[in-house]
């Protein structure tokens, strides 16, 4: 197989991401430095000064990294036949993917400690989310797999549980990545389907 020079740096990037996001959760934004990252890849300083301008702009490729995967469970869901089948697939990718190996501190912090440039982008795709997902709600209720109910409250609901479980997970834990997803679409499904 031929050595891609994009894919190598790629890789790279998302190594330094997810070491940034390991060290944030366990030390705080505020009480990690480049140093920490660096030495938790076994890296110099300097690579991490090539693949981010400082440790803010770290911090905002965190929380880009996270929305990522939030598309890739957006796209998951297309699948789906109804409303009710869509949000199931979106749920379960995505809490598989937040549980498999990135302890993803963008989802348990705020954005204060971002530029307003920044700030603003992360605003902007958590809106496309959102939207997302009382879109599949609505069209549930319309397809009669979904019972009638609040979008907004009910995406604020899943969504604000779902965001919790990097405060509790645990790869060594009890329950894995994708038993944890089956529960809370388990437990989604219950409360919104239509009854019969």
């Amino acid at each position: 197989m031929p050595f891609n020079r994009q894919e190598v740096g790629e890789a790279k990037r998302i190594a330094i991401i997810r070491a940034a996001g390991a060290a944030f959760k366990v030390k705080g934004f505020h009480n990690t430095s480049l140093n920490d990252v660096a030495e938790a890849l076994g890296v110099t300083k300097p690579t991490i000064y090539y693949y981010a301008e400082n440790k803010q702009d770290l911090l905002f490729q965190c929380h880009q990294y996270a929305l990522d995967m939030g598309e890739e469970s957006l796209d998951y869901a297309k699948t789906g036949a109804t409303g009710l089948e869509r949000i199931q697939r979106a749920l379960f990718k995505y809490i598989e993917l937040i549980t498999h190996d990135f302890y993803a501190y963008s989802l348990l912090s705020d954005l204060k400690d971002l530029n307003e440039t920044q700030r603003t982008t992360l605003r902007e795709r958590r809106r496309y989310f959102d939207t997302a997902y009382r879109q599949m709600i609505l069209d549930g209720v319309r397809d009669g797999s979904i019972r009638e109910c609040d979008p907004k409250l009910v995406t604020f609901w899943f969504m604000g549980a779902t965001n919790a479980i990097p405060h509790w997970f645990n790869n060594a834990g009890e329950l894995s990545g994708t038993e944890i997803a089956e529960v809370y679409v388990s437990l989604l499904t219950e409360a919104i389907k239509a009854r019969d």
